[in-house]
């Protein structure tokens, strides 16, 4: 990935990319995001597709499994966190010394999560503009 300046959305919805592997969840995330208002990129199930999306156009805001199917996010949480981009970890995993700092340092979410509760910690990480 490389280090183009961000491209930010234009438009008043933030526009959020899910990274998740898991197809149900994944479409059950983006309904809600959908249905509260959110523009949204992905699902998308592995690195490449999600380094393509980042480069393509920077997310607002993004929510993040830290295992897909080719691998663990750790590069691709510290390319969102080089761009300014909030994000969230949503998964399974757990929480250790193994993971990259920007991953310890972001908000986690343990699966399986309500797509609600999901939603409402999304909006409160872009309302505060936290970065991780």
């Amino acid at each position: 990935m490389g280090r183009r300046a961000p491209v930010r959305s234009t438009g008043t919805q933030p526009r959020v990319l899910l990274i998740e592997d898991n197809a149900l969840i994944g479409l059950d995330l983006g309904d809600a995001f959908a249905h509260a208002g959110y523009r949204v990129a992905g699902p998308v199930a592995t690195l490449a597709e999600a380094a393509a999306q980042v480069e393509r156009r920077t997310p607002d805001l993004a929510v993040v499994d830290v295992r897909l199917k080719d691998g663990l996010c750790t590069e691709l949480a510290r390319e969102l966190h080089r761009r300014g981009v909030p994000f969230l970890v949503h998964s399974a995993c757990r929480q250790d010394s193994s993971l990259c700092s920007e991953l310890l340092e972001a908000p986690w979410l343990a699966k399986p999560a309500w797509s609600p509760d999901v939603v409402a910690a999304v909006q409160d990480l872009g309302r505060t503009g936290a970065r991780p």
